[in-house]
């Protein structure tokens, strides 16, 4: 059936595409060039008749969406208009500073290497990879965002996954491409977009599986350099998906990562790349290293969250392993404050995990009845005192950046730290509204409220994480927190 019927065409090219010499298809009321862009479209009017004539208005057009649209190249160069005012060696330092420090999922070495002179002879795959981590740094809106009118920051994150859409329908699938889908879930996670970060790591799982970089697949040890450098960029993918389902699923109810059918599988494969960072002689500052230890500790996050949402009938033998896991924790915790060293605590993201995974367990056994014989019996009060101390650590923490004496380099600060904080937050609420006569709970909550509220400058997520306070907290106890 002709095109035609669904669709008008202008007779000259509208006056964006004739000025900047691209090419138009010509579509009414906007081309697709000026659609993509979300750019006003004109056309030159010819008038018809004599000057005395008005000539009548055309009939309203029937849009449709057209093959060529979509197309590889259009897609591209649409890409490219939206890096044009930045250069490659840009967005090489934004990732190097605002994200590789935190979640080093992209090798710094493959990305230098794939710089192109121009944007021009970018690949499709690279050109989105940048844009994706253009969306990860930028500074999202002071003011709430309007459902009518999405702001410049939220119609990029749109315009990126429709363009993940559009690629994916297209047959296009890559390293480079799946790179760019854990960077979109990533800000999805650090902006508290659910329950798109949930869908979205889903499909980051199955493009991995497509892209047949499945680690069950055995890598042979005389592998080529080309080789070598995909299982890097492999190992790194696998890593970064796993934290990110691993942390997603903590938000998103009982339900368990989608991973952990195959952890095994996932582990047995990453093992040849993890274990070496354990070794004393190992450079603790490599992306591999760093990588790593959000692994292991989202591993031990996973089992806490296994062992909280499972059958309460076993409930002596979900105490035992609960404790097993907090013991691992604690060890794990150890190694990681020795590695930041002279570091800060905010910025460490296994760390992050670690005290998540913590606060959850030492909230549930402060909660259970006590067991009346075992060795076990005492894990009430043991877990009630251990969850006062993490609360008391995690504050203080926080309380050093609240203080006006030391800024927080929203660079580095993981999105991790902001469920942390809003966790002890949110046990402290509780406390409070059984005793809201503590003063020093009421200190507390100040703080942890008040650090929520700064970084919610770079992470959304805050905003999301003081709203659920505020559904939790009486209007009395809030009239008292906003008392100074």
């Amino acid at each position: 059936m002709p095109s035609d019927r669904y669709s008008l065409i202008a007779k000259k090219a509208c006056t964006r595409c004739s000025t900047q010499k691209r090419r138009c298809d010509r579509a009414l009321p906007d081309c697709g060039l000026c659609k993509r862009l979300r750019r006003q479209c004109k056309y030159e009017i010819s008038q018809v008749g004599s000057p005395g004539l008005t000539p009548s208005p055309s009939p309203k057009p029937t849009v449709s969406f057209r093959s060529g649209l979509f197309a590889l190249d259009h897609l591209k160069e649409a890409i490219i208009q939206e890096l044009a005012t930045i250069t490659p060696e840009d967005v090489f330092l934004s990732y190097c500073q605002a994200i590789e420090p935190w979640f080093p999922v992209v090798s710094v070495s493959r990305l230098r290497s794939r710089l192109p002179p121009t944007w021009d002879e970018a690949p499709l795959d690279f050109a989105l990879l940048c844009l994706c981590i253009l969306l990860i740094t930028a500074t999202p809106p002071s003011s709430p965002e309007d459902s009518n009118n999405n702001s410049e920051f939220k119609s990029m994150y749109l315009y990126i996954k429709s363009n993940l859409a559009s690629i994916e329908g297209l047959g296009v699938n890559s390293f480079l491409t799946v790179q760019s889908r854990i960077l979109v879930t990533l800000f999805e996670v650090g902006h508290g977009f659910y329950p798109a970060a949930y869908i979205s790591i889903g499909a980051i799982i199955r493009a991995a599986d497509a892209l047949e970089i499945r680690p069950w697949v055995d890598a042979s040890p005389s592998a080529s350099q080309n080789e070598e450098e995909q299982r890097e960029e492999t190992t790194l993918i696998w890593c970064g998906i796993l934290i990110l389902d691993r942390y997603i699923a903590i938000e998103s109810g009982p339900q368990p990562p989608i991973t952990s059918s195959r952890s095994l599988s996932i582990q047995e494969f990453l093992k040849p790349a993890l274990c070496p960072t354990h070794d004393p002689n190992q450079n603790r500052t490599s992306s591999i290293c760093r990588l790593s230890r959000l692994v292991e500790a989202s591993s031990l996050l996973e089992k806490i969250h296994a062992t909280l949402n499972s059958s309460p009938l076993e409930h002596e033998l979900n105490v035992e392993e609960l404790i097993l896991t907090v013991q691992t924790l604690v060890i794990l915790q150890g190694i990681l404050n020795l590695e930041v060293g002279e570091g800060i605590y905010l910025y460490a993201g296994g760390l992050n995990l670690c005290n998540i995974a913590l606060l959850l367990a030492f909230e549930h056994g402060s909660k259970v009845p006590p067991l009346t014989s075992g060795p076990t019996a005492n894990c009430t009060s043991i877990a009630d005192t251990s969850l006062n101390s993490i609360l008391s650590t995690v504050t203080s923490v926080v309380e050093l950046f609240m203080m006006d004496t030391r800024p927080i380099d929203f660079n580095l600060i993981p999105p991790f730290v902001t469920f942390l904080v809003f966790k002890a937050a949110a046990i402290v609420t509780q406390k409070l509204l059984l005793d809201n006569d503590s003063s020093e709970d009421l200190k507390i909550l100040r703080i942890l409220r008040k650090f929520l509220g700064a970084v919610g400058k770079r992470w959304l997520s805050c905003d999301r994480y003081l709203k659920l306070l505020n559904d939790d907290t009486t209007p009395r106890l809030l009239k008292v927190l906003e008392q100074r």
